[in-house]
């Protein structure tokens, strides 16, 4: 009984702590839908630059999922966390600094590479702590902590900015991602077995990888892609608003404070946080074939989408947008079934790398989207500038929103993609 209680102990610190850094990560990668009007105005940005500012972190947090993965499956999950955790304090306390879009674009780069390490060590570190039956539980409790960075990246961080300005709120946040780091460089350890106790999971001992052989295996399976276009659709859509364009969406066609729009932004993610609560209900409801829990999911969310744009124009009440952002949030969880889906079927010496393309999907796809949008509001740019931010109209931001039904009904047809043999 002590031997198992001490277990347990030490499986928690390892993951709690693990779980902290997930929820700074996630902040990060959210945190410039706030500051966006404060990071215009001071450095001078058009749609298409501010647009490069938040997808830069996405596109090296896709660039880095490979190297990421086999790296992982080399070092273990400690160094890696805690190189992933100090990276990213080091980025925002860059782009708090920032003078132009250079260093600005510099701070976001070494956010993404941060972080891009950050959420497959937890997964690394449930694989060899958790019996195979617990992992999707962990996963889902991971991401409703992890969650709670999304929600204080929305309404919570416009209040410390609203106090402090977005200069020391981003150096403070960066600084607690240094201190994390720190934490675990001092309190945890890379294997049960260095606690003294014998992994209740899956550990498999460092050995050299063969990297061609291990990607070309990987790229090889169709549950990378089926899943890995999951991530790229559900949370791509999800990561777009919640991360830059929500906010600029809600200011633009209702005309409400950055504050009050993050307010209702905030909604997907509380959406989020309560569809991490029922993944382990739909794992077991849909055991059989998981997939069609992420099909049902962008069914619901092409819905959504539709009838906010074309059945109500692209303005639906506030009260009935919050609604709707919650479920799009809430269903967008199901992408977390796809972690659970790529390791039924790939090797286990080829799980961190398989997770990490598959999880690179979420961050390709909001920076095509993010770009997409940029580039749509640019285009149409009438010239109108306001203390220094440029100004875009209402038809134009509805019209850009139309990539959503696009991209959602896309991963409809993504979950149709066959099944090993």
């Amino acid at each position: 009984w002590r031997l198992k209680v001490n277990y347990n102990f030490y499986k928690w610190r390892v993951w709690s702590i693990l779980a902290i850094s997930f929820v700074m990560s996630l902040f990060h990668r959210g945190a410039i839908g706030v500051i966006s009007g404060d990071l215009s105005r001071d450095l001078g940005l058009t749609a298409t630059e501010l647009g490069n500012v938040a997808s830069i972190t996405f596109y090296t947090y896709a660039c880095m999922q490979i190297p990421a993965g086999l790296l992982l499956d080399y070092l273990g999950y400690k160094r890696i966390s805690y190189y992933g955790a100090l990276v990213t304090g080091i980025g925002s306390i860059l782009l708090g600094i920032a003078t132009n879009v250079t260093i600005a674009y510099g701070g976001r780069l070494l956010v993404g590479l941060g972080t891009s390490v950050i959420f497959i060590s937890v997964l690394k570190a449930q694989t060899i702590w958790f019996k195979k039956d617990d992992f999707t539980k962990a996963s889902g409790k991971l991401s409703f902590i992890g969650n709670l960075g999304g929600v204080i990246a929305t309404f919570p961080l416009a209040i410390l900015v609203s106090f402090m300005g977005w200069r020391l709120a981003v150096i403070l946040m960066g600084s607690i991602c240094v201190l994390i780091a720190i934490i675990i460089k001092f309190y945890i350890k890379n294997s049960p077995r260095e606690y003294g106790f014998e992994p209740q999971g899956i550990e498999l001992k460092s050995i050299k990888i063969n990297v061609f052989k291990s990607i070309r295996e990987v790229l090889k399976l169709k549950a990378t892609w089926r899943n890995f276009f999951v991530l790229f659709t559900l949370v791509g859509c999800t990561t777009t608003i919640t991360g830059l364009w929500g906010i600029n969406y809600l200011t633009a066609v209702y005309g409400v404070s950055t504050t009050k729009a993050s307010f209702y932004v905030a909604f997907i993610v509380y959406g989020l946080v309560c569809g991490s609560l029922f993944v382990d209900k739909a794992t077991m409801i849909f055991k059989k074939n998981i997939i069609i829990y992420p099909r049902i999911a962008a069914i619901l969310n092409s819905v959504f989408w539709i009838y906010i744009l074309f059945i109500r124009k692209g303005m639906p009440t506030l009260f009935e947008l919050s609604i709707i952002f919650f479920f799009i949030g809430f269903f967008a969880m199901a992408h977390i079934v796809a972690f659970t889906d790529i390791n039924n079927y790939c090797n286990i010496e080829n799980s961190g790398l398989a997770s990490s393309i598959v999880n690179s999907g979420e961050f390709i796809g909001s920076s095509i989207i993010s770009l997409i949008i940029g580039f749509i509001l640019d285009l149409g740019w009438n010239g109108n500038i306001i203390d220094g931010i440029r100004v875009y109209s209402k038809s134009q931001y509805i019209g850009s929103f139309y990539i959503f039904i696009i991209i959602s009904l896309i991963g409809v047809a993504v979950t149709f993609i066959g099944k090993e043999k």
